[in-house]
């Protein structure tokens, strides 16, 4: 019988098999069907005059056109060549419409975006922007419409699949992709609920202990502001409350003549997001006229958003500012469609919507608004714990607003000529905040970080740290931070500025902008390795780009090898951290050990104490670590395990910690340490959403690389969870490093390939020159680039005649 059944079941696996091998062929030849001619001329609706798209080696798009226009039109229509499923995917989740090719399972999302509005906000934008953007954006729309209308070629295979049609692009939908990046780089409303969860379990003490003062080894990129700002007469001292850190992280740092061989700027940047294949980055070279400008873009978005031009260069790292608020509005008991104002109860303001459900039944509900914004009913569960009955939670944020420039400030940023007229540009940065380096070729540098950051008043009950009364008028916005009071620093004395999401603000700045920085490691490993080479070029910067020195593990390992092993297992483990150099090399397992030990270290000091709170805490808390291990005596309580009649010490954490990561990794990769390696359990993973999550295609979609670096690290990769808890999922999807002296000589790489289809050749050409810490010339000598030109395409105006024509 029970041969019988396996027989049955080993002809059930094969035919899953076949199917499978089946449907991948498929799938193969769907993709290679789909696949973009770069090469060809095309007469096409919407642009007013002939335009040259030449792709080099690397299928990069240099065009060259007569008007911004007609490159933005160029530009969408490279795009949506290369993009379009991207383009597609991240366009539906800000209109909120992923239900309508995936069904219920995406209705909880579309609610959420609906209820924000955030496509509606972004139609209304349209009005505050210039004509001359605008045209821009019409041209861009234009370009990706000419492509979807005129292109014989199937759809990408996702299309297929899904059995899915793009409608056209609009210019609402490049509005609505920076709004989708505001929303990618903020969150401290959920930080605020989550710091009301730890009061309940902490005492005052407690959550002082847990999240200590920021770091005074760290130096902020703005310092000793307090004489430039003192004629404000504005002050605001917080208190220390647990944060939760900043959801993106990044580097970036410029250096003066000073610092360099050329005696001209340098400048470097890498921001950090989550790895997609295809990278949300994409290169691209405009060049209109005499002006060039390249960089990396976002599919969806008509401009460079990080790069340079004839003149400057800049680049970002998230700031992390407090722009949200979490306001706890009272419903009248007697009347469910009012809630209380300052003065009186008030109606709430409402409007139905309406989402289309694929292979199930359409939903329509209404939202709710009060004076402070959207009531967050489709996530009304997130705050079961915070609000009482009869209370509902409204969201105010700086980037729900139906006048929202930052794609105009993205757009004058790649016209900008001088560190100044990048500055002035900046006034039209709503959301998100970012701080921004720039450098000049006239050897100007600078640091700003710019955005629309609410002041609270003196009077407010929480300051903003904590879910707040929306009926009580002190709680209310005072405004916005004045331009001229952001962060900023121009040409500073000591010739350079580094920024990696940490503190960039000295204590004595006079405006609240942020509790949550990201911890001083990465920006102290950049300004040591800033002064240890007195004079720099590209190479010393791209080496610091790819540092792999952590110095967390530095501080710490020397309290994992400092414990009795329990085993000779452990034994050997610490013999190998002691001869280690705290580098996250790929060949090396002594980085493996440590992050093993580092996530059960966290784990082991505060589960006891926040139950269920443990996995919501975000962030590990590396100050609270270090003065727990150190012998703090308000911190080093927590090593105690509070459900254990024992008392135990930091030693015993340890210890435990460093058995229980050793454990896991016999599980993971087995008991022989010699076939440990950092790079095998930490490979960067792009995934393709949606298809790198079903088993069976994703290793089609999907692209991956044995990685270096870590969460502390200059070359930073964020770990994961689940079967892969050390994978590198958050890192530098794009890197560059800009050379004021010669801007050809400038270099840049993003992590995937151009191409978003898997059958391409260049749907993964840079990945492992990236992981390999490589780069690209980032050239704009039309020379250079006809000379490895793989293709030229010409795109010409519906009417215009070819001379092939004739």
């Amino acid at each position: 019988m029970i041969i019988k059944i396996l027989r049955w079941a080993g002809i059930v696996v094969a035919g899953l098999a076949v199917l499978l091998g089946l449907l991948t062929l498929q799938l193969i030849g769907l993709a290679e069907r789909a696949v973009p001619d770069y090469a060809g001329d095309w007469s096409l609706p919407g642009i007013s005059a002939s335009v040259e798209v030449i792709r080099d080696e690397h299928a990069i798009p240099h065009i060259y056109a007569q008007t911004d226009a007609d490159a933005a039109f160029a530009l969408g229509f490279s795009h949506a060549q290369d993009r379009l499923w991207q383009m597609e995917l991240f366009r539906r989740v800000v209109q909120g419409r992923l239900s309508e090719v995936f069904g219920s399972a995406a209705l909880s999302a579309d609610k959420v975006i609906r209820t924000l509005d955030f496509y509606g906000h972004s139609e209304r934008s349209l009005n505050a922007l210039s004509p001359e953007l605008r045209v821009v954006l019409d041209g861009y729309a234009a370009g990706v419409n000419a492509y979807l209308s005129e292109s014989t070629l199937p759809l990408p295979p996702e299309f297929q699949l899904l059995m899915h049609t793009p409608e056209p692009w609009r210019p609402a939908d490049s509005v609505g992709m920076v709004k989708l990046l505001a929303a990618g780089l903020s969150g401290n409303a959920f930080s605020e609920v989550l710091r009301t969860r730890l009061m309940e379990v902490l005492d005052d003490d407690d959550l002082k202990t847990f999240d200590p003062p920021y770091s005074a080894d760290s130096k902020p990129a703005v310092r000793d502001l307090a004489s430039l700002y003192q004629t404000l007469g504005l002050e605001r001292i917080m208190a220390a409350i647990p944060d939760t850190g900043p959801p993106g992280a990044s580097n970036n740092w410029v250096v003066d003549g000073k610092w360099t061989k050329s005696q001209k700027p340098l400048l470097a940047n890498d921001p950090h997001l989550g790895m997609l294949a295809p990278s949300i980055w994409y290169a691209a070279h405009l060049s209109v006229g005499e002006s060039n400008v390249i960089g990396a873009t976002i599919p969806g978005i008509p401009s460079v958003v990080l790069g340079r031009n004839n003149h400057i260069g800049w680049g970002f790292t998230n700031t992390g500012p407090d722009t949200q608020d979490i306001a706890i509005e009272e419903v009248n008991p007697d009347n469910p469609e009012q809630y209380r104002a300052p003065e009186d109860w008030a109606d709430f303001e409402t409007r139905e919507e309406e989402i289309v459900v694929r292979l199930g039944s359409d939903e329509t509900f209404t939202v709710r608004e009060t004076r402070n914004g959207p009531v967050l009913d489709a996530i009304a569960d997130t705050f079961e714990d915070v609000v009482a009955d009869g209370q509902v939670v409204a969201l105010k944020w700086t980037a729900l607003t139906s006048e929202d420039t930052t794609i105009e400030a993205g757009f004058r940023y790649t016209k900008a000529r001088t560190v100044a007229e990048f500055d002035e540009a900046t006034r039209l940065q709503v959301s998100p905040m970012q701080s921004m380096v720039v450098a000049d070729v006239d050897g100007n540098i600078g640091m700003i970080a710019p955005a629309a950051v609410p002041i609270r008043g003196e009077d407010h009950e929480t300051g903003g740290l904590l879910p707040a009364t929306g009926a009580n008028p002190a709680n209310d916005w005072q405004g916005m931070i004045p331009h001229e009071g952001l962060p900023r620093v121009i040409n500073p004395s000591h010739g350079y500025v580094a920024t990696a999401n940490n503190k960039i603000i000295a204590d004595d700045f006079p405006y609240y902008i942020s509790s949550s920085w990201d911890g001083p490691y990465r920006a102290n490993r950049i300004e040591d390795m800033l002064e240890e080479t007195r004079l720099h070029d590209v190479a010393t910067f791209e080496r610091m780009l790819a540092d792999n020195k952590s110095l967390l593990a530095e501080q710490l390992v020397p309290y994992f090898t400092a414990v009795e092993p329990e085993t000779d297992q452990m034994a050997e483990a610490q013999a190998l951290l002691r001869d280690w150099d705290a580098t996250m090399e790929k060949d090396l397992t002594q980085p493996l050990i440590f992050h093993a030990a580092l996530k059960q270290l966290h784990t082991k000091l505060y589960a006891d104490e926040l139950g269920e709170l443990t996995d919501s805490v975000g962030r590990r808390r590396e100050g609270f670590l270090m003065n727990a291990l150190s012998g703090d005596e308000a911190a080093a309580r927590w090593c105690d395990n509070t459900t254990t009649p024992e008392t135990e010490h930091c030693t015993d954490v340890v210890r435990t910690a460093l058995a229980a990561g050793l454990a896991q990794l016999n599980d993971l990769y087995g008991d022989d340490m010699s076939k440990w390696s950092w790079g095998k359990a930490h490979p960067v993973v792009n995934n393709h959403l949606p298809m790198g999550f079903i088993p069976g295609i994703r290793n089609i979609f999907n692209i991956e690389r044995p990685s270096a670096g870590g969460p502390y690290t200059v070359n930073r990769g964020q770990t994961g969870s689940g079967s892969r808890p050390f994978a590198n999922v958050h890192a530098a999807g794009y890197r560059a490093v800009f050379d004021f002296d010669d801007m050809n000589n400038s270099v840049y790489i993003i992590s995937t390939g151009q191409s978003g289809n898997p059958a391409s050749d260049f749907y993964d050409t840079f990945a492992t020159l990236w992981a390999d810490g490589g780069h690209i010339r980032m050239t704009t000598d039309r020379g250079e680039i006809e000379a490895g030109a793989i293709a030229t395409l010409v795109l010409r105006p519906k009417e215009e005649v070819s001379l092939t024509e004739q």
